[in-house]
């Protein structure tokens, strides 16, 4: 379902698909319009991502959560402050 006024529904998604990565569990984010531009918001990890769609918001979510998740995963936690210490502890319960 597409977005074409002000509102906020909640989006599930299934899979990170085309990505190797899997996710353990359905995840649940909030998509919103604001205007001209669209958000897509993983509020468990504090990521967000936008685009000129709803559809385009998610995929470009996804693709931060995959980003997110392997940057942070490279890094280690020791080179981590404490919010992407956080981030990666909560990607880590839904990722693999």
């Amino acid at each position: 379902m597409e977005l074409t006024s002000p509102h906020t529904i909640t989006v599930p998604i299934p899979t990170l698909a085309p990505e190797p990565l899997i996710l353990r569990q359905t995840i649940l984010v909030v998509a919103q319009s604001d205007g001209d531009e669209f958000s897509a918001t993983f509020f468990d990890a504090n990521l967000n991502a936008t685009g000129d769609t709803q559809t385009e918001a998610v995929d470009n979510l996804k693709d931060i959560l995959v980003s997110t998740y392997l940057r942070y995963s490279a890094l280690g936690e020791d080179k981590l402050g404490p919010g992407p210490r956080r981030q990666l502890a909560v990607l880590r319960t839904v990722i693999s």
